[in-house]
């Protein structure tokens, strides 16, 4: 399975290379699933973790938390076996054990769900 960066087609090991967090490169059972772990920072206070796996044997997918200013915004996707069926992001309000809810997280999941083929927990 290759993964698409821009024009250039990457595999995933390729992919680990170029964008692997230093320190938080995939151990070997994680490497073994296809799982990659990387950060998207947009701004100091707001940020986003995701994790996806492209693992040939398993139905593909990524988790994308937010952080920060986004705290408990979850986005899920699961790839479908079948090509004909798109794949529909979920996105939901899901704050971690002990943290606080970012100020923007509400607005955010609420703008996210307005997005034709976007859904909610409660709409699955």
């Amino acid at each position: 399975m290759l993964l698409t960066d821009g024009l250039c087609t990457k595999s995933y090991d390729q992919f680990v290379e170029s964008y692997s967090n230093p320190g938080n490169e995939p151990d070997e059972t994680e490497r073994n699933a296809c799982i990659s772990r990387f950060a998207m920072r947009f701004s100091p206070t707001c940020w986003y973790e995701a994790t996806a796996s492209l693992y040939e044997k398993a139905q593909p997918w990524i988790l994308i938390e937010g952080g920060g200013d986004d705290c408990g915004v979850c986005i899920s996707v699961q790839v479908s076996g079948d090509a004909n069926v798109p794949s529909r992001p979920v996105v939901d309000l899901k704050v971690p054990r002990g943290a606080k809810r970012g100020h923007d997280s509400g607005a955010i999941v609420r703008a996210l769900r307005d997005i034709p083929g976007w859904r909610g927990v409660a709409a699955i």
